[in-house]
């Protein structure tokens, strides 16, 4: 009688946890993170990131007027143009460029959905539109930022 009093017990939490993520995966469809590395000067060195939440994250490192980390939400009406910005054709598919390069930062942007994971990594060299893109993004991530720790 223990025995199936432990099994029945067991398997209900079991089921409740796999409940508990298929809601967790659910709600995390979407995340984009970008970062920007050192160089051998004064390269500012931070990494943003967004949820479906609109949940903000943001990390300074060196050379950045904000240094630490701060959380935000972004706006409605902006996480909607952000993800117009996501459909653009030169965001749809992972790249590198000028990777080579030495001294120059490399920027990777990450884009995570349920279908489907693209990273762009450059050091400068990327086509005019891609470029724009990422600085439209960039702006959208930092327009309602809240810098109080």
């Amino acid at each position: 009688m223990k025995k199936l009093i432990l099994v029945l017990i067991t398997t209900l939490f079991s089921c409740a946890s796999v409940k508990e993520n298929q809601v967790l995966n659910t709600a995390a469809t979407l995340k984009v993170e970008i970062s920007r590395g050192a160089c051998f000067g004064t390269c500012p060195i931070y990494t943003m990131s967004i949820n479906n939440d609109r949940l903000v994250k943001y990390n300074g490192k060196r050379f950045v007027e904000q240094q630490g980390t701060f959380e935000w939400y972004m706006d409605r009406a902006d996480f909607k143009e952000l993800e117009r910005l996501l459909s653009q054709k030169e965001l749809l598919k992972s790249a590198d460029y000028n990777l080579r390069a030495q001294d120059l930062p490399l920027t990777s942007l990450s884009i995570y959905t349920e279908n489907d994971t693209i990273l762009i990594k450059h050091k400068g060299g990327i086509p005019l539109g891609l470029k724009q893109n990422i600085k439209a993004l960039e702006y959208l991530l930092t327009k309602n930022a809240n810098w109080k720790q």
